[in-house]
């Protein structure tokens, strides 16, 4: 018998299936969105063989540790100075931990568990609030804080050939909350 598509489910139940989702306030969704992506980039990490760490698909891009970096630390920064943080620093050295797999990921988790005490200080008067992106153009606070999950996104994308080119199965992306 061939599956319904779950549009085709009764209105009751697919309200029932999103009330869950409705339910939470928007910082409780920010929360889980940089919480699953934490956990995408920790496993993408594990998916690099540890050989491959500082390897590049191309010269004079960043390598797979720096691209590592640059997700969690431009979700940091990018929070920060859109929604006027105080820049506060992660307290590990950058010849550690992009040369050893294990330190990689402890600054994955540094930097994110900033990026949810950054979010849940935050009430929906402030999403609301503008803020200045590096001093850019104003915007609301949320639209920089979505900005800064789909600058991740992008940037954690970009690591699967670095994984690939070494002989490694990227982690398959979690992209469903």
């Amino acid at each position: 018998m061939p599956r319904r598509p779950i549009l085709s489910l009764p209105a009751p139940l697919l309200l029932m299936l999103a009330a869950p989702a409705a339910a939470q306030s928007p910082v409780e969704s920010y929360v889980a969105d940089f919480e699953r992506m934490r956990v995408n980039v920790l496993a993408m990490v594990d998916s690099m063989p540890a050989a491959g760490l500082r390897t590049a698909p191309t010269e004079g891009v960043r390598d797979f540790a720096e691209q590592i970096e640059h997700v969690a630390i431009g979700n940091v920064n990018l929070i920060a100075s859109g929604v006027d943080a105080d820049r506060i620093p992660l307290g590990l050295e950058k010849e550690v931990y992009l040369n050893d797999p294990a330190e990689l990921k402890r600054l994955v988790d540094v930097a994110f568990d900033r990026v949810r005490e950054m979010l849940t200080a935050m009430t929906p008067e402030d999403l609301r609030a503008e803020g200045k992106l590096f001093g850019q153009i104003p915007r609301p606070k949320w639209k920089i804080i979505e900005a800064a999950y789909e600058h991740g996104l992008w940037t954690l994308g970009a690591t699967v050939p670095y994984v690939r080119l070494q002989g490694g199965t990227p982690h398959s992306y979690n992209i469903v909350p």
